[in-house]
């Protein structure tokens, strides 16, 4: 007679399994303030996550308090209401970029009623390609090319997709440099340039400093200054002679200082949009060389 199975351990409920594990951790780390600093919703999401493993759970709690981003460590984040797979070779977009992407959309759509032919859109530091799927998502007859200095970032925007079966043109470039002489300029260029220093945060205890400098360097703080890449971006577009519109993220970064970047490289004209009270938009158009 063949001995009887050991009968597999039922998972624990979400919180009951999240307090116990909380309760051995603190045990552990003689109460660490890293653990009591875990937020209590990215805590639930990664017991939610867990399928009740506790001992998984203990090791996601535990990258967690050391600053790893939640959806690194899950592998995957929601926004716009898609679905997106996500690892430490890219960026985490930020919720606040829903504002962008609704400007981006008012845009291009209004360009495509002008023009009446599909606009042309460069996504600059398209990373994991959420920005830019979220729009194609909502405006499939645009055509969007993603620039990224990192081919890693890439990789994880084809995976993304590849499985939203969106067309998305990826290709690795510092600025503009490799942009395909066959293109025509685009109509309209957007992103989210790294902006900033760790003292100018969206005001969110889930993502400290310690959050953004556990993404890939070049994606989360920038080189050259506060706007060094948003001044890098606006030159470029005035050397190649493009006219595009330009819609960048400013972040939290007060608007007199967007409106110095502006001026100095030379734009047009320009506005700094406001689209959540704090947040800001910098749109422009370059003087040409």
């Amino acid at each position: 007679m063949k001995p009887r199975p050991h009968p597999r351990p039922r998972p624990r409920p979400a919180p009951a399994l999240l307090a116990r594990t909380l309760a051995a951790l603190r045990a552990e780390l003689g109460d660490d303030p890293a653990v009591a600093a875990i937020a209590p919703a990215d805590a639930a999401t990664l017991a939610a996550s867990a399928g009740g493993d506790a001992l998984r759970l203990k090791r996601w709690l535990k990258r967690r308090a050391s600053g790893e981003p939640v959806a690194h460590i899950v592998g995957h984040f929601t926004f716009r209401g898609l679905s997106f797979a996500i690892d430490k070779r890219a960026y985490v977009t930020d919720p606040e970029l829903t504002h962008l992407v609704d400007a981006v959309l008012a845009r291009a759509k209004a360009l495509r009623a002008a023009g009446r032919r599909a606009p042309l859109l460069a996504d600059f530091g398209v990373g994991c390609g959420s920005l830019a799927l979220a729009i194609r998502h909502h405006l499939p007859a645009a055509r969007i090319v993603g620039l990224d200095l990192d081919p890693d970032a890439l990789a994880v925007a084809a995976r993304n997709a590849t499985a939203h079966r969106l067309a998305l043109r990826l290709i690795e470039s510092d600025l503009f440099d490799s942009w395909p002489t066959t293109l025509r300029a685009p109509d309209l260029i957007y992103g989210d340039p790294p902006w900033g220093d760790a003292t100018t945060l969206y005001e969110t205890t889930e993502r400290p400093a310690g959050h953004y400098h556990a993404m890939p360097p070049v994606s989360a703080f920038p080189l050259g200054g506060r706007t060094g890449v948003h001044a890098q971006i606006l030159r470029a577009v005035a050397r190649l002679g493009w006219h595009s519109e330009i819609w960048l993220n400013g972040g939290v970064l007060p608007p007199a200082e967007l409106t110095a970047l502006a001026r100095n490289a030379g734009a047009a004209d320009f506005a700094i949009v406001t689209p959540a009270p704090g947040l800001s938009l910098l749109r422009c158009r370059m003087h040409l060389r």
